[in-house]
């Protein structure tokens, strides 16, 4: 043990590979919201390239009218989307940083991407079926059954991936920081204490 302070220390150890303080866990949590509104775009771009393509191919019209509207699509949908993914990560984020503060005892990186993954894309349908319950509440119609199931599907494959993605950057970050290569102060502490108190509180 060095006289090093605390706040420059590692949380990890062998015992805890995996640990992680309060930055951190808010690293990979913003992280995750960027990736997700990203990656939403990304798919947005897909779709509309995709659909003119075929609709030309089916001898349909060729002016790429769909491409042509992706600047207002793109700018309304994530204008909608960030608050309300912003408002979903924070209601969520509890939830995964007990998840993965579970975890941190576990080395295996791919149970813990199994781990958050699961999580995402469960977070994702939810949040479409509550977005669903309140427009059915507020217009008194719902979308069919079919177009539902792939708002579902899309929706749980995008916040899965984004769920890891941001993951791996916190891995990244906290990887940089044992080996030395970030010097810059960090946010909080080294441990994030509230799970160890809340961690305990748990344990019979």
């Amino acid at each position: 043990m060095t006289g090093a302070p605390a706040s420059t220390l590692s949380p990890r150890t062998p015992d805890q590979p995996m640990a992680f303080t309060r930055d951190e866990f808010v690293m990979g949590a913003v992280s995750s919201w960027l990736f997700f509104l990203g990656l939403l775009a990304a798919a947005e771009v897909s779709v509309a390239i995709v659909s003119d393509v075929m609709g030309s191919l089916r001898g349909g019209p060729s002016d790429f009218s769909s491409v042509g509207l992706l600047g207002p699509v793109l700018l309304i949908s994530l204008l909608i989307a960030a608050p309300i993914s912003g408002v979903v990560a924070l209601l969520t984020g509890p939830v995964i940083r007990r998840l993965a503060w579970r975890l941190r005892t576990q080395r295996s990186p791919w149970l813990h991407v199994a781990a958050h993954a699961a999580v995402g894309a469960a977070v994702g349908a939810l949040t479409i079926v509550v977005l669903q319950l309140c427009f059915l509440l507020w217009t008194d119609a719902a979308a069919p059954l079919p177009q539902f199931a792939g708002y579902c599907l899309i929706a749980a494959a995008l916040t899965a991936a984004s769920t890891v993605l941001g993951w791996g950057v916190a891995v990244r970050n906290a990887r940089r920081w044992d080996s030395g290569r970030r010097t810059a102060r960090r946010i909080q502490a080294r441990i994030d204490r509230d799970a160890v108190v809340e961690d305990r509180a748990l344990e019979p």
